[in-house]
């Protein structure tokens, strides 16, 4: 099952993910362009979560992706995250193929960030 609130050129007006539990065979959700604050309430079964365009700002924002291990495809751009301590809870999902940070002021605070990223995040 596929979610998306995304519409072209629009923006939504959702700050919080909730009311997913019903959606016991979700695979991927789009909640970009959003006034998302924190990642929380995912379900188990997300492989793939789209939320650019968000408010997201610290690693404790993300620490709801801690509930989808079988997340592999992950786009946190163009949000406001900072804190390099976002790679320590990227590095727990064990199935993490992809992820994006671009348009993020933490890129610019990791030296070499591509390389680092892919050696800490090598499962």
């Amino acid at each position: 099952a596929v979610v998306s609130t995304q519409s072209t050129g629009q923006q939504n007006l959702l700050s919080r993910i909730e009311n997913l539990e019903p959606l016991v065979q979700l695979h991927t959700l789009n909640v970009s362009n959003n006034y998302i604050s924190k990642i929380e309430n995912m379900v188990g079964t997300l492989h793939t979560l789209q939320i650019a365009k968000n408010r997201l700002q610290s690693s404790d924002a993300l620490d709801g992706l801690l509930g989808c291990p079988k997340i592999s495809v992950v786009d946190l751009s163009n949000n406001n995250l900072e804190d390099p301590v976002i790679i320590d809870v990227l590095e727990k999902l064990p199935e993490l193929a992809v992820v994006n940070l671009m348009g993020n002021p933490v890129i610019k605070k990791i030296k070499n960030y591509r390389k680092i990223l892919t050696v800490r995040l090598a499962n």
